[in-house]
């Protein structure tokens, strides 16, 4: 079963950390209403989607809000979204935003928790560990309030998921993580684990899941318009991830993937860009992650440490906005990683060459803070810095963890 999580105290340091932090939001929501910018322009196509699904519209092809609201996500998405639009537009959205900033304050107690529990061995929290993971957090934190976006509801639930896992459930996990595939169908990358590390029933259940998605708007649609969804989704999508190397222009949702850091910095000189090139990646990449994991299975003689499943799992959600086309919000999915490596630099015994290069690392994944950076913001994001972080800290924890081998492994759960 889920357990409770204890409400935030103030005489706890990570439950004032969680206090002040919503609180903040709070204001940060009152300013914007203040100054006619609560849009929330993402939420605003979920809520256009399921605005249409309810009055017989079209859920995909057409602009929700903005010209560029188009719904990407398969049909049980505005199913869910369906309860939203009983309530007023600004409403709803707030009720959006409320949810993004309280998934972010509990999922931070979760994040420290499972970390010190899991991979570092930390009895206590780090309040400065805390308040710098979260100033890091703040430029993606901050885009994703603005726009209403699921990705802090998702990594949420995929905590959720993975603390469920480390204690022993295994039916709740699987459905839930099923749920996400279906929101986010990239985070099917977590599904080769199960089976490496052998939770087959959480497998099972999460593909059971997946299917029941696909086929719940059939009691609403029909099954002949629903049948019809699945496809224009799946052409959405294909067509939203046409081009997945940036070259040059001004539509950069590109410009962060590894594919493009792979490509602008070692391949470019030698070969033409391709469609078929960052699936040769994408295989390189599977290749090492899978290798990692069997490496960890043979070192270990068993499934595995639970701590090591949890950064193989946490290392493949921080890849998700690396392998896919997408904006920078997206890249809070790398947070747990990023908390990882602040606890690492943090710890007693760290090695003396880990901050120069992490810090450089974590200021490219968090430091384009446009205002105070002027000009400069265009030349990072121009030479991908984002993407280069962020991936930059994944391979980096994945260094450490291959140094730490002769380690004992800490085996409490969170």
């Amino acid at each position: 079963m889920l357990r409770a999580r204890p409400l935030p105290r103030w005489n706890d340091p990570v439950g004032r950390i969680q206090l002040v932090l919503f609180l903040l939001f709070l204001l940060l929501m009152v300013v914007e209403h203040i100054n006619g910018r609560f849009w929330l322009n993402d939420f605003r196509v979920y809520f256009g989607a399921a605005e249409a699904l309810r009055n017989g519209g079209s859920l995909y092809g057409v602009a929700h809000g903005l010209d560029s609201g188009l719904f990407k996500y398969a049909p049980v998405m505005a199913l869910l979204y369906l309860p939203f639009t009983l309530l007023p537009y600004t409403a709803a959205a707030t009720l959006q935003y409320l949810l993004i900033a309280l998934a972010f304050v509990d999922g931070l107690r979760r994040m420290d928790s499972l970390l010190r529990t899991q991979l570092t061995g930390q009895p206590t929290a780090r309040p400065l560990v805390l308040w710098l993971f979260a100033l890091l957090m703040g430029v993606h934190l901050h885009r994703e309030l603005h726009l209403g976006n699921i990705n802090m509801l998702l990594l949420w639930g995929l905590l959720v998921a993975l603390q469920g896992l480390l204690s022993g459930a295994r039916t709740w996990p699987g459905l839930l993580l099923g749920a996400i595939i279906l929101a986010k169908p990239h985070f099917a990358v977590l599904l080769p684990l199960l089976v490496l590390r052998g939770h087959l029933r959480a497998l099972g259940l999460a593909c059971i899941a997946i299917v029941a998605g696909l086929l719940l708007p059939a009691l609403f649609l029909g099954t002949s318009a629903n049948a019809e969804a699945l496809r224009a989704w799946v052409a959405t999508m294909a067509t939203h991830n046409a081009d997945l190397i940036y070259i040059a222009g001004d539509d950069k949702r590109a410009i962060n993937t590894l594919y493009t850091i792979a490509y602008r910095t070692l391949l470019q000189p030698f070969l033409p860009s391709s469609q078929l090139l960052p699936y040769v990646l994408l295989a390189l990449v599977a290749a090492g992650i899978g290798l990692f994991v069997l490496r960890d299975r043979i070192r270990t003689s068993t499934a595995g440490s639970p701590g090591r499943f949890a950064l193989e799992y946490l290392l493949l959600v921080a890849l998700v906005p690396s392998i896919t086309l997408t904006d920078t919000q997206h890249f809070l999915l790398a947070g747990p990683i990023v908390l990882l490596t602040l606890l690492h630099l943090f710890r007693p015994g760290r090695a003396r060459w880990l901050p120069w290069v992490a810090v450089p690392l974590l200021l490219a994944y968090g430091g384009n803070w446009e205002d105070p950076l002027g000009s400069l913001s265009d030349v990072l994001v121009n030479a991908s810095a984002l993407g280069i972080g962020s991936l930059g800290l994944v391979l980096l924890n994945v260094v450490l963890a291959t140094r730490s081998d002769n380690r004992p492994l800490p085996t409490s759960n969170p």
